[in-house]
């Protein structure tokens, strides 16, 4: 299966600091959502319903031997972040980190740091 990739937003490099627009993207149910990661990126999870809802983000294996997935709970209304400062555990064989969840009430924008 194919993931639906999601464009990640590069935050400029200027001074005092960049600012960027924030675009965020619903998930895709049938396929499943991933994006490409340097180890720079932050991941915004929004839920845009009046439910609380669960996005897995799943994990790869790394020097310590970690199997389990996270699980990021986002309350109702609520935006979420998550940071990966490494690939390490979390990037996947095709240079992505994957995203799943059973609604399309979650939302994501992806955001690279300079």
């Amino acid at each position: 299966m194919a993931r639906t990739r999601l464009t990640v937003l590069e935050v400029p490099r200027t001074h005092p600091g960049g600012s960027v627009e924030l675009a965020f993207t619903a998930h895709d149910t049938t396929n499943e959502n991933d994006f490409l990661t340097t180890g720079r990126e932050v991941l915004l999870i929004k839920s845009t319903d009046g439910g609380s809802q669960d996005c897995v983000i799943t994990s790869a294996p790394d020097s310590y031997g970690r199997t389990q997935d996270l699980t990021v709970a986002v309350a109702a209304g609520e935006t979420e972040a998550v940071y990966f400062s490494t690939r390490d555990g979390w990037m996947q064989a095709d240079g992505a980190i994957y995203l799943d969840c059973t609604v399309a009430t979650l939302a994501y924008a992806v955001i690279r740091l300079p």
